[in-house]
């Protein structure tokens, strides 16, 4: 099976659950290539996530024979896919995210009948289950210009939800 995730109707989330990471929570994916950045939850053996590091960050190199796993350099921990987490307020247990790219908005890591999901708000819904943010960029001169983000979940009521954001 040929997984080409440059394109955004092919989501990776079911199959990096399966086959790479099953507390995969959400992923952001590009139209530039077929790799995928991961955020994962780090849980400890009584099903909880890690109280002082309960996200992973990390490429999964699809365009690479058997798929490994590569660390996020530097640059991109700071800028693009790096992500801040502190532990949300009132909520134990529950962690509250801002991503580099997506500073406007606050996701939630929470353990929900064993499975690490990230939840926020997609297209003023709240509460919705968030799987991918998929980015599609154009490169003029050499530099990546990014034309719109598309954030897509689960709203409350089980329906899949879609934002279309421009930078």
């Amino acid at each position: 099976m040929a997984l080409d995730f440059s394109k955004v109707e092919n989501n990776p989330v079911p199959i990096l659950r399966e086959k790479h990471d099953a507390n995969t929570a959400f992923v952001i994916y590009r139209n530039k290539n077929k790799n995928v950045v991961v955020y994962s939850g780090k849980v400890q053996e009584d099903g909880t996530l890690h109280a002082t590091e309960p996200l992973d960050v990390y490429w999964i190199m699809f365009e690479n024979d058997g798929h490994p796993r590569e660390e996020l350099n530097l640059i991109e921990r700071n800028s693009a896919y790096g992500a801040t987490v502190k532990p949300r307020d009132g909520h134990p247990g529950e962690f509250e995210i801002t991503l580099s790219s997506l500073k406007d908005r606050v996701i939630y890591l929470v353990v929900v009948d064993g499975k690490v999901i990230a939840k926020g708000t997609i297209n003023g819904v709240e509460n919705c289950t968030l799987e991918r943010v998929f980015v599609y960029s154009t490169t003029s001169w050499g530099m990546p210009k990014v034309q719109h983000i598309e954030i897509h979940g689960v709203d409350p009521s089980g329906n899949p939800i879609m934002e279309k954001k421009l930078p």
